[in-house]
Order: C-alpha cells, then sequence, then structure tokens
C-alpha cells in the first residue's frame, strides 16, 4: 500500500524531465504526474512507500540542482489523495461540495491530505498545474459541517505560506453540479 507522496518543482523542462528519469530509477515508486506547467516550469509527483519515496525525492533534488523551486513530501498520506490524483472517485449525491484553490501543486497535495485527516469527506480531484498558470484546486464532498471542517484544516495549512487563492462551499449544490465539473 502507498504511504507516502512526494512532488518536486523545476523552473526547467528539460532538467524537469531529467529529474523525472532519476527519481524513477532511484527507488521503486509510482508517477502520479509529470509535466509542464506555467510558467515554464515542471512538476513531477510519485508516491509509494515512505523509504522508496524519500529516495526518489533525494536523487530528483540531486538532479534538478538549482532548478529546484519546491519540493516536499508526505508521509503516512491519506489513501484518498492517491485515488483523487488519479481523478477516481465518484461524487455521488453530495450535500456539500468544498473546493480549494492554490497558487502551488505541492501545497494544494498538503491541504488535500490535511482535509482528508480533519473531517469525513471524500477527496474528488487533484488538478495541479495544466491549463491554470500554476496554480492548483481539489475538491471534496461531504455533509456540510465535514466539508466546512475540512476546508477550514486546509486553510490552516496553505494560508501560512501565502499560497491560498480561495476556498469555495457548497451547501446543497444542483444535482448536476458534481458529474458536470468534478
Amino acid at each position: 500500500m502507498e504511504r507516502a507522496i512526494a512532488t518536486i518543482e523545476l523552473i526547467s523542462v528539460a532538467r524537469g524531465i531529467l529529474a523525472a528519469d532519476a527519481m524513477l530509477k532511484a527507488a521503486d515508486v509510482r508517477l502520479y504526474e509529470a509535466h509542464p506547467i506555467c510558467p515554464g516550469k515542471y512538476l513531477v509527483v510519485v508516491g509509494g512507500q515512505v523509504g522508496a519515496v524519500e529516495e526518489s525525492l533525494r536523487a530528483g533534488v540531486r538532479i534538478g540542482r538549482e532548478a529546484v523551486s519546491d519540493h516536499m513530501i508526505l508521509p503516512n498520506v491519506h489513501p484518498d489523495v492517491f485515488r483523487a490524483l488519479a481523478m477516481a472517485t465518484e461524487p455521488g449525491s453530495a450535500r456539500a461540495i468544498g473546493i480549494v484553490e492554490t497558487m502551488a501543486a505541492p501545497c494544494a497535495i498538503e491541504g488535500a491530505d490535511a482535509a482528508a485527516k480533519a473531517a469525513n469527506i471524500s477527496l474528488l480531484e487533484i488538478r495541479l498545474g495544466r491549463g491554470m498558470g500554476a496554480k492548483a484546486f481539489f475538491s471534496f464532498v461531504g455533509d456540510v459541517s465535514d466539508v466546512h471542517a475540512a476546508a477550514e484544516a486546509a486553510r490552516r495549512i496553505i494560508e501560512p505560506k501565502g499560497l491560498l487563492v480561495d476556498i469555495a462551499e457548497i451547501t446543497g449544490p444542483h444535482p448536476d453540479l458534481p458529474r458536470v465539473i468534478l
């Protein structure tokens, strides 16, 4: 079972691809994302056992050198984070929806993990950088009080970093909304 996740963001696409290759060769990890993000950055997200993810991230930082603009590792990550990265969660009938938007991918993953651990919600999607000017967001559903508690947990993680764009909580969403936008 995967228990850790790591992200590395680089200011060079070429160096990012090189770092992704090194990360995959360094340890037995699963590649979740590896792609350019605006403006000319590259993002890599891997998951797996804690030791393997740590080793993989070290390799990426070593190869990325001065091109590394940010990186993080989350050991003991909530299992919903992996499903949300793969967009493999069905929204079902949502009593409330939460959306958290950030200025960076690593803190979106950290915020999603905090939200999932703080309340009885289901993470739906974690979208990192593609087509959003390097911003990221994650969405989740649950009861109204749980969605609010999860949103506040994410706020406590992201806001001190100065990377929170916005948080929206929708109570009693129209039945078509979760199916179409999430």
